[in-house]
């Protein structure tokens, strides 16, 4: 452990790093644990649940070691999806949830996302607070508790949220229809199946035997294309993938064509609308959106509100503006009027459920809108310099997105998880955008390392 504290720990969705290293060392853990409590509890417990990476249990430990140095106990639910935590947490009247798990990383990593009370992921403000109890503890060089845990986690909580889901589907069927489904070997892999299973479908199910270390491996969101060939060949009604956590999903229609997030969101924006479901006739997505799904939600008379990359800010937006549709094009969805939170399950079953409803197969479904071509260049960088502080680099993309005018747009930002740059440059000629986002990486990392 460093000797003092003087780094951010809350990225754009909790905190996320290498397992084996602060924060994720022991001590750090237990204060952590300490903060979380005494900053979010109440009268009633904290529940911790987690995905399956193999660090997942000695971390549950060491923040239930900090939670009962103030007096308060854990409940643990073990190995399951993120946004069950946002259901369980209201549904059994706890203080707050903590899901340990680095989402679409590799076992090496790992991280904590933290829930209140109403099943909404933190403010930066409450993060804040976090944060301010977590350096004076560091710097204080306290120990916090050498109270024994005993860990026994409940499968009660697991079947309570898969029965959920399936409880707001009973009247769909979807016998006879083969779904071909990734869970990565990750906290999906019991829920998927079982959920498909009971609303009547044949499902193929890929990376359902996790170890520990194999969670995101060659597989899931990350990796859609293994999901594609088996659809193809299987000639299956649809496929989905999804990421360690469960919390995002890939579409991959009839076809073998994988369908990103703006396909999804803009195709039941239209259904719910015509459901009259879809809120303020009101979508929420963010400034990664592409310029194909503006159109087509103009021709629709939807209204789109962007906001920044994160599904926690893009609930924020659909509070402030009482949408009930919101999502990301990299698979977060929220369906607000179900959950508080992006659910991978949920959405994959929202969309089947529109399917079976216009007898449509995914491809025809999602016939709505035309992309523009988007190129991604993604660079690892040794230190995240604010792009308005890099004079050269930032004129270049101000030059760039005057010249593409209103036929396509360029997004720099760093990762909010990892040391990461990432450029996205969007418009008409795929040659001479891929020569921007590249001549804009280029320039980032010249003057960061100058």
């Amino acid at each position: 452990m460093q000797d003092t504290y003087r780094m951010k720990l809350f990225g754009t969705d909790g905190i996320r790093g290498d397992s084996s290293v602060f924060p994720f060392d022991d001590t750090t853990l237990e204060i952590i644990g300490r903060s979380v409590a005494e900053t979010l509890c109440g009268k009633n417990d904290i529940l911790i649940i987690r995905d399956t990476r193999e660090s997942g249990k000695r971390i549950q430990k060491n923040l239930a070691k900090g939670i009962a140095s103030v007096g308060k106990k854990s409940i643990f639910g073990g190995i399951m999806p993120t946004p069950s935590a946002s259901l369980l947490v209201r549904s059994y009247k706890y203080s707050a949830a903590i899901v340990i798990s680095a989402s679409h990383n590799l076992y090496i990593d790992n991280g904590i996302k933290i829930f209140n009370s109403k099943g909404f992921k933190l403010a930066d403000s409450v993060e804040a607070k976090i944060e301010k109890k977590i350096e004076k503890y560091l710097n204080l060089k306290i120990t916090v508790s050498n109270k024994r845990i005993i860990v026994k986690e409940d499968s009660k909580f697991l079947r309570f949220y898969e029965d959920f889901i399936v409880r707001n589907f009973t009247g769909m069927n979807l016998k006879g229809r083969t779904i071909v489904i990734d869970c990565a070997n990750g906290a999906s892999y019991k829920s998927v199946p079982y959920v498909l299973k009971n609303l009547g479908a044949k499902v193929i199910a890929l990376n359902v035997k996790p170890d520990g270390k194999n969670i995101n491996l060659n597989c899931g969101a990350l990796y859609p294309e293994v999901v594609a060939k088996i659809v193809k060949d299987s000639k299956s009604f649809c496929g989905f993938a999804f990421d360690g956590d469960a919390d995002r999903l890939i579409c991959i229609d009839e076809n073998g064509m994988i369908r990103d997030g703006d396909y999804f969101l803009a195709s039941m924006a239209v259904w719910l609308k015509s459901k009259k479901k879809l809120k303020n006739s009101t979508l929420v997505t963010t400034v990664m959106a592409n310029i194909g799904l503006f159109q087509a939600m103009k021709r629709k008379k939807i209204q789109v509100i962007s906001a920044k990359v994160g599904d926690r800010y893009v609930m924020e937006d659909m509070k402030k503006y009482k949408a009930s549709l919101g999502g990301e094009q990299s698979g977060h969805f929220i369906f607000k009027d179900i959950l508080t939170t992006g659910d991978g399950m949920l959405s994959a079953i929202m969309l089947l459920s529109a399917l079976c409803d216009t007898n449509k197969t995914m491809s025809e479904f999602m016939n709505i809108i035309e992309k523009f071509p988007q190129v991604f260049v993604n660079r690892k960088v040794i230190k995240k310099v604010p792009i308005e502080k890099l004079p050269k680099s930032y004129k270049l993309i101000k030059y760039y997105e005057k010249s593409l005018n209103r036929s396509g747009g360029v997004l720099v930002r760093y990762s909010g998880t990892e040391k990461l740059l990432r450029v996205m440059v969007e418009g008409k000629d795929p040659r001479q955008i891929k020569i921007m986002a590249e001549n804009i990486a280029n320039s980032i990392e010249e003057e960061i390392e100058a």
